[in-house]
């Protein structure tokens, strides 16, 4: 008589990739907007950031409130919507809000250190630029640091400690907030551009 076995998959970390179809126009008014305004904002990269990177993350400004950043509000509120009721958040009595907007531009060697962002639920990126090879966004397991790592045959989803997800120009990526991760080292020539935002509810 066979043993009955059961691998139950507990509290699993979600993270939702979304290719937005017919994206090349909305990235080339996105494009055209943030090479625009990084010529009158100047970086305001937090000083205890050790990587390099344009960012307008502590400027203060809201960016979807205005063109053409904000045709985006619509697609994320679609894509949070799909990725709450997946995760089983009750937005219908407690809405998901956008409550911060800014943008990056990795140029080559730029990256990013292990972070969360803190005082949000859902976080999200989106890639208005992305060329081929530029560098991925991590995601690293919670538990990571909790214990011992063993030796392993094979690395997947269900064993990794790390995992990579490429960048590609009109996709989206969303994530609870406190799930930390970082960018890789960018080796391309051309900038890879990533637009962040936080949701509360």
């Amino acid at each position: 008589m066979a043993n009955i076995r059961q691998h139950l998959r507990l509290f699993p970390v979600l993270v939702q990739v979304t290719d937005i179809e017919g994206a090349k126009t909305l990235n080339d008014k996105l494009c055209e907007g943030i090479y625009e305004l990084m010529k009158t904002e100047p970086n305001s990269k937090p000083d205890n950031w050790a990587c390099e990177v344009y960012t307008t993350i502590m400027n203060g400004k809201m960016l979807l409130d205005t063109p053409p950043f904000d045709s985006l509000v619509d697609i994320i509120t679609a894509e949070v919507e799909k990725f709450a009721h997946k995760l089983k958040l009750d937005i219908d009595k407690f809405p998901a809000r956008i409550n911060e907007c800014w943008f990056n531009v990795y140029a080559k060697g730029n990256s990013q250190d292990v972070h969360v962002h803190r005082n949000s639920v859902i976080s999200g990126i989106y890639y208005p630029k992305a060329p081929e090879g530029s560098a991925d966004v991590l995601f690293h397991s919670p538990w990571a640091d909790q214990m011992l790592e063993p030796p392993l045959t094979a690395s997947d989803p269900i064993n990794a400690t790390c995992f990579n997800v490429k960048p590609i120009s009109g996709r989206m990526v969303l994530f609870r907030s406190w799930l930390r991760h970082s960018v890789k080292l960018n080796p391309t020539d051309d900038e890879r551009i990533s637009i962040s935002f936080n949701l509360t509810m």
